[in-house]
């Protein structure tokens, strides 16, 4: 873990593919290391469809040992940038997230969605909704108590799971959430940044800021009516070292939410982590994050 420390400290708050790319290649092996003791754990289902495009896949992380009553369900959505990401993106991981979960006893599924340029919003919100209808319909033939679920967002993931929320896509569906953990949100963007402004017009078919601006997990929020706002628990995660646009879009988010409810939503900053090192790090010595999600699991 020295190493891992160290390229966090190399690269601070700033940050690129470059970064990404590091970190990915330094917790692999350390997954890797680890894949094998889940083997009599954990039963691993992938592949099942949800929608129309080859994006619509949920694989499914559960218990080998028949448990006494229906699990919690923890649904994970992964982060990319809007025109990437995958449900696995190495041999390990995001596969360690799964067997994490499963091996203590909550079901665990890992659901991507569709992404630039096939994504055109509010395709992640929808993605997001046709996912859980489909855990609803299907997750108790697995074990899984349909009456009992969590979302777990990250990054790119966490806007769509955070739009699928407030613009009541969700709740339209009458599908409704016992908890919502939004992983490095970016709530709101920085259109300044050259990459970002490209990946949000095309998502957004945007030819303005404004657009894209009135369609961040802040604006949706503000705009939403009351009723329409789900009964959902809310779990803000920082990385210490998340980007300012990531930070800047929470604290927004923060704001917004004390002005509506006069009072503040659960946010959680991780010591000495960056955007994805305390997730892609769950499950190993030194986690914090898996064990504060159980804990926020079992809490609903």
């Amino acid at each position: 873990m020295d190493q891992v420390a160290a390229c966090i400290a190399k690269h601070g708050n700033v940050w690129s593919l470059v970064t990404n790319n590091e970190m990915e290649s330094l917790f692999e092996p350390l997954h890797a290391a680890r894949a094998s003791s889940y083997k009599t754990k954990v039963k691993v289902e992938k592949g099942f469809k949800y929608g129309p495009s080859d994006r619509h896949r949920i694989d499914l992380y559960t218990p080998i040992t028949t448990p006494d009553k229906k699990l919690p369900v923890l649904v994970f959505f992964h982060g990319g940038g809007f025109l990437a990401g995958d449900n696995d993106i190495t041999p390990s991981m995001h596969g360690h997230i799964g067997n994490y979960f499963a091996s203590n006893n909550t079901i665990c599924a890992l659901a991507t969605y569709r992404v630039i340029p096939e994504a055109v919003y509010p395709s992640g919100a929808q993605d997001v909704t046709s996912a859980f209808a489909w855990i609803r319909d299907n997750i108790s033939q697995h074990g899984g108590d349909p009456n009992h679920l969590t979302a777990v967002a990250q990054s790119a993931g966490a806007s769509h799971l955070a739009a699928a929320l407030f613009s009541s896509h969700l709740s339209n569906a009458g599908i409704t959430l016992q908890g919502a953990i939004l992983l490095s949100a970016p709530l709101w963007y920085d259109l300044r940044q050259e990459r970002r402004k490209r990946n949000m017009y095309a998502y957004h078919e945007a030819i303005t800021n404004e657009e894209v601006l009135s369609k961040t997990g802040v604006a949706q929020f503000i705009d939403s009516e009351a009723s329409d706002l789900p009964h959902t628990n809310i779990l803000l995660v920082l990385g210490e070292l998340d980007p300012n646009e990531i930070v800047d879009g929470n604290l927004m988010f923060v704001d917004a939410y004390r002005k509506r409810f006069s009072r503040l939503p659960i946010l959680e900053v991780l010591k000495g982590q960056n955007h994805i090192s305390y997730f892609l790090g769950l499950g190993l010595d030194g986690d914090r994050l898996g064990k504060r999600i159980l804990e926020f699991v079992a809490l609903q």
